[in-house]
């Protein structure tokens, strides 16, 4: 068993609960900021709402910019995934994912290519803790299912806002081998860390207080 107290997030006030509606993640590279990240949370006709997105921006000496966004929006109905909606643009290449439950399975769309993945899958987007007990998970930014292989690192301290908070450590691994998240003793995600295609460490870091 991992090292973690999982929340039962089955509920949209289970969820609001545990987070409030809204964190707030300040997204560094190599220690300088390039950008933010945050959940919202609502609830929508009986179902969990999650809005998720991320800007960021990388200049290099004034003569190169970077720019990426990830926009997210998922439905879950007693922790299970109704719907998905996805959108990345990397420096100007777009991306639009959609998945939609049907029966026990989802239907997920990627232009013109259609395929179907387990319905019982969460998602890469780390604010359920349940992940950690997943061997397999919808990785929402290729549409495609990644294998895990989660390793509990220990007990650590992260920042959190200006203070540094314990928090429990894992390597997603698998597919996912260079992913280190942390959660706190509840199973609430503080932040994550992972390799961008330069190597250079990219890092989540929560804003201090509840509502980020």
């Amino acid at each position: 068993m991992l090292p973690v107290q999982a929340a039962d997030l089955l509920s949209p006030n289970q969820v609001l609960a545990l987070y409030g509606e809204r964190v707030e993640f300040d997204v560094q590279r190599s220690g300088r900021s390039i950008g933010n990240h945050h959940l919202i949370f609502s609830e929508e006709n009986e179902q969990l709402r999650v809005d998720v997105e991320m800007n960021l921006n990388i200049r290099v000496l004034g003569l190169f910019s970077y720019r990426y966004v990830y926009q997210a929006t998922e439905w879950w109905r007693e922790g299970v995934l109704q719907r998905l909606q996805v959108w990345v643009n990397d420096n100007g290449d777009e991306t639009r994912i959609t998945a939609v439950a049907e029966g026990d399975q989802l239907r997920l769309t990627e232009g013109e290519q259609t395929r179907w993945l387990p319905g019982d899958l969460l998602t890469t987007n780390h604010w359920n803790s349940a992940i950690l007990a997943q061997q397999t998970v919808l990785n929402t930014l290729t549409g495609e299912s990644s294998q895990l292989s989660v390793e509990y690192l220990g007990e650590a301290q992260a920042p959190v806002g200006t203070q540094e908070v314990p928090v429990r450590l894992y390597r997603l691994g698998g597919e996912l081998k260079d992913t280190q998240t942390w959660y706190d003793s509840e199973g609430r995600w503080l932040g994550m860390e992972f390799s961008a295609r330069d190597d250079s460490r990219i890092r989540l870091v929560k804003r201090g207080g509840q509502d980020g």
